[in-house]
C-alpha cells in the first residue's frame, strides 16, 4: 500500500509510467495499453451511479459528484465531498486484477480527514489502502497504488472530512496481471562527483525496461567495466546496489543499505567485472547502481566512468543493452564534511580562500544539532588545504562565543572570509546571537541582547592559529535596524588595498525588516571598517568582486525568484547603478552564489575573466551546481563557458577560490556529501 507525494511534474511523468522503470519509446510502444478512467465524457455534477468503460461507480452513502473545474488532466475530477462518511462502490469491468492507481488531492487542510480504499475479499471488506496520513493537500500531488488480491473485482472508495470537502480523484487505471518481461537495459549517468571520503559513489545508472508486473523475472547476471576512468589504481572497489532512479540529495549519510547489494565487490581491473546475485525489481528500486570506493590518494584531476555490457536473468531471456555505454564520466572530489562527522549533525554555508602562500582556507558553519539556522548551538570551523585541495588537515573551530543554553548556545556562523594581499592576513566574519535572536528575532539596538552581533577574527600566520572575537557592530550598524550580517562566502582585497566584505542588512521593524545588500570595507587594513548603502531592496547574501579598478560589482540573492539582482559602484557603495545583465543572465533558486574575478586573484590586476557558481535553475529544489564563466566583465555568460559538478539536489551554498593561475576550486554543498571540494582546470570552462 503506497501512497507517493510528487511535486507536480513528477506526478504527471509517472502517471505515464505504467509499471516503473524508466521508460523508452520503443519499449513502451510495444506494451498494451493500461486502462484508464477519466471523467471527461461524464455528465457534470452529483451522481448516484456512473458508468464508464471499465467499470462503474455507486455512491453507496454521502454524495459524489463529477467536478468540471478541477482535474489533473483533461478538465474534469471525481469528487467524494466527506462530511461523515462518503462511500462510493468500483465495480472493475476487468478480471484478475493486479493493481489500482489514480491521482489524488485532498481537498482540506482541516480535521477530521481519512480515506480508505477496500476489496471485497470471500464477502467480506478488507481494507487495502489507507492515504488518510499521506494524501496531499491540493495539486493532485500524490500518486495511489492500490494493490488487489488475486480474484478481487469490486471496492470501496470511502472519505471522512468536513463537509463539502472530501478528496478528488483523476485518471483512475485498472491494472491487470500480467507476466513481466524484460524488454531490455540501458544506462544512465546522472552527473555527480565521485569523492573522496566515501564508502559509496554511484557513477552509472543501469535501467531495466520491462513490461508486466508478475512473476517476478529475475536478474542473476551483470557485466560492467569501468572503460573511461583515467586511472584503475584509483579505485579500490566496485560494487552494484539497487536503488532509485532519484537518489538522495543534500549529504545522505548512507546511499544504499547493505541489504540493497548486488553481487559480491570486485576489485577495479581491465576489462569486465562480472557481478552475480539475484534481484527483482519492484517499485521503487528498478534500477541498479555501479559504485565506487576511491583511493585516499586518487587524483583530483582524474575522472571515474563505467559502462554496461550484458545483463542475465534466471530464466534466461534474450536482453538487448540499448545505450550501455552513455556519454560522460564523473569528476574526482572530496568529502571535506559529512552529516554526523565529529559529533556534528549539519555542516553549512561555506567559504573559501587562497592564502598569499598558496594554503586553501574553507570556512563553514558546526551545526552541532541540525539543519536551524541561527540561532542556535553553532560555531565557525576551519578546513585547511596546503595541496591544492587533495589532502585537508582535521576540522578545527575557529569561532566560539559559547554554549550556554540560556543564551541559546550563544551561536556564530554564516562566515565569509578574506585574504588581506598586502599584509598576508587573513580575516573572518560571522554573525554571533547572543540569545533566541536570527533572522527574525534580531532588533534596533546595538548591544549583543537587542541585536545580532558583527565579529570578526584575524590570522597572521596562514591560518594556523586565530585572534579573539573583535565586534565591529556599532561601528558600522545603524541604531535602528533590525540586524546586520555579512555576505557570507568570501571577501576581496581591491588594487588599491582596499578590503571588501558583501555584506547584508534589515530596516526598522516599521520599514517591515525589509533586507538589503551592500559592502562592508576597511583602508586600514582592518583597523576599521565602513559601511555602504543599499544597493537593491529584498535582496542577501550577496558576492562582490572587482572589475575595473575601482570598480566594484555586487551580484545578489534576488528574494523576487527566478534571477540574480547585479548592481555595480564606483565609490566603495556610496552609490549604486544596475548593471545591464540584473535579472536576466544569471538563473537562480532563491540561494546563496559565488563570483569571482580571476585576473584579480591570480595577478591583482584585470583581466575581465570571472566565475560564477550557484545551483543553475530558476526555481527550488536547488539542484545542478554549476561553474560558469564570462570572458568580458560579466556582460556575457556563454554555455560553452560552463561545466556542470553535480546535478543532484542539495542545500546549494557554494565559494569559489583560485587554486593556482590555471585551476579554480570550488567548496559547495552537495548532494553527495554535505560539504564537497572539487576542482576544475580553466580550459574546461574553455578559457
Amino acid at each position: 500500500m503506497k501512497a507517493l507525494v510528487l511535486a507536480p511534474a513528477l506526478a504527471l511523468a509517472l502517471s505515464a509510467i505504467l509499471v516503473g522503470a524508466v521508460s523508452s519509446p520503443a519499449a513502451a510502444a510495444q506494451r498494451p495499453e493500461v486502462p484508464n478512467i477519466g471523467f471527461e465524457k461524464s455528465k457534470d455534477g452529483p451522481f448516484t451511479r456512473l458508468r464508464a468503460r471499465y467499470g462503474s461507480f455507486t455512491v453507496e452513502a454521502g454524495e459524489a459528484r463529477i467536478d468540471p473545474t478541477h482535474a489533473f488532466r483533461g478538465s474534469k475530477c471525481l469528487h467524494l465531498l466527506g462530511g461523515d462518511d462518503t462511500t462510493v462502490r468500483f465495480e472493475a469491468a476487468l478480471d484478475d486484477l493486479f493493481e489500482l492507481r489514480f491521482m489524488a488531492e485532498r481537498w482540506t487542510r482541516n480535521s477530521p480527514f481519512s480515506f480508505v480504499v477496500e476489496g471485497e475479499v470471500d464477502g467480506a471488506w478488507s481494507q487495502l489502502y489507507d492515504g488518510t496520513k499521506t494524501i496531499a493537500v491540493g495539486g493532485f500531488n500524490t500518486l495511489v497504488q492500490v494493490p488487489v488480491p488475486q480474484g478481487v473485482r469490486t471496492f470501496r472508495l470511502r472519505c471522512t472530512s468536513p463537509p463539502e470537502k472530501g478528496i478528488l480523484i483523476d485518471d483512475l487505471q485498472v491494472i491487470a496481471r500480467a507476466p513481466m518481461v524484460l524488454d531490455g537495459v540501458g544506462a544512465a549517468q546522472p552527473v555527480l562527483p565521485a569523492l573522496l571520503g566515501l564508502d559509496q559513489n554511484p557513477i552509472l545508472r543501469i535501467d531495466p525496461e520491462f513490461s508486466g508486473n508478475e512473476g517476478p523475472f529475475q536478474l542473476d547476471r551483470v557485466v560492467v567495466d569501468l572503460a573511461g576512468t583515467t586511472d584503475l589504481a584509483a579505485v579500490t572497489e566496485v560494487s552494484l546496489f539497487a536503488g532509485p532512479a532519484k537518489l538522495p540529495g543534500s549529504g545522505p549519510a548512507e546511499t544504499f543499505p547493505a541489504d540493497a547489494r548486488f553481487g559480491d565487490p570486485a576489485r577495479a581491473v581491465e576489462g569486465p567485472l562480472v557481478f552475480e546475485g539475484s534481484w527483482s525489481p519492484s517499485p521503487g528500486r528498478e534500477h541498479l547502481w555501479v559504485s565506487v570506493r576511491l583511493a585516499e590518494d586518487a587524483d583530483l584531476d582524474g575522472r571515474v566512468d563505467a559502462r554496461l555490457l550484458e545483463v542475465g536473468t534466471t530464466d534466461d531471456q534474450e536482453v538487448a543493452i540499448v545505450d550501455g555505454s552513455p556519454e560522460g564520466a564523473q569528476r574526482i572530489g572530496v568529502a571535506i564534511r559529512r552529516q554526523g562527522q565529529d559529533g556534528v549533525a549539519v555542516h553549512r554555508i561555506p567559504g573559501l580562500a587562497t592564502s598569499n602562500a598558496g594554503t586553501l582556507l574553507g570556512v563553514y558553519d558546526f551545526r552541532y544539532r541540525g539543519w536551524g539556522d541561527l540561532p542556535g548551538h553553532i560555531d565557525v570551523a576551519l578546513s585547511r588545504s596546503t595541496d591544492g585541495g587533495q589532502t585537508w588537515e582535521e576540522a578545527r573551530v575557529i569561532m566560539d562565543l559559547g554554549s550556554d543554553p540560556a543564551f541559546a548556545h550563544d551561536g556564530v556562523g554564516d562566515p565569509a572570509i578574506l585574504v588581506d594581499r598586502t599584509t598576508g592576513t587573513i580575516w573572518v566574519v560571522a554573525s554571533w546571537h547572543h540569545g533566541n535572536l536570527g533572522w527574525n528575532r534580531s532588533g534596533p539596538g546595538f548591544e549583543p541582547t537587542q541585536t545580532g552581533q558583527l565579529v570578526l577574527v584575524r590570522s597572521d600566520d596562514d591560518g594556523l592559529t586565530w585572534s579573539d572575537p573583535i565586534n565591529i557592530t556599532r561601528q558600522v550598524k545603524q541604531e535602528e535596524w533590525c540586524f546586520l550580517l555579512q555576505g557570507p562566502g568570501r571577501g576581496i582585497t581591491m588594487e588599491d588595498g582596499t578590503l571588501v566584505f558583501p555584506a547584508q542588512y534589515q530596516l526598522s521593524p516599521k520599514e517591515r525588516r525589509e533586507p538589503r545588500s551592500t559592502v562592508l570595507w576597511s583602508k586600514d587594513h582592518g583597523v576599521t571598517w565602513s559601511l555602504g548603502t543599499t544597493a537593491k531592496p529584498n535582496t542577501t547574501e550577496a558576492a562582490v568582486v572587482e572589475t575595473r579598478r575601482g570598480r566594484l560589482m555586487l551580484n545578489m540573492r534576488d528574494n523576487r525568484g527566478g534571477s540574480r539582482a547585479i548592481t555595480v559602484s564606483d565609490d566603495l557603495g556610496a552609490t549604486w547603478s544596475t548593471h545591464e545583465t540584473s535579472r536576466s543572465a544569471l538563473e537562480e533558486p532563491v540561494c546563496m552564489a559565488s563570483l569571482l574575478h580571476v585576473g584579480r586573484e591570480v595577478t591583482g590586476k584585470g583581466d575581465g575573466v570571472l566565475l560564477f557558481s550557484n545551483p543553475a535553475v530558476s526555481r527550488a529544489p536547488r539542484r545542478r551546481m554549476t561553474i560558469k564563466a564570462s570572458r568580458d566583465y560579466g556582460e556575457t555568460w556563454r554555455e560553452a563557458h560552463q561545466v556542470l559538478l553535480d546535478e543532484g539536489e542539495s542545500a546549494g551554498y557554494s565559494c569559489l577560490s583560485m587554486v593556482d593561475a590555471k585551476t579554480v576550486g570550488l567548496l559547495y554543498e552537495g548532494s553527495r556529501a554535505q560539504l564537497v571540494y572539487q576542482r576544475v582546470p580553466l580550459a574546461d570552462l574553455g578559457l
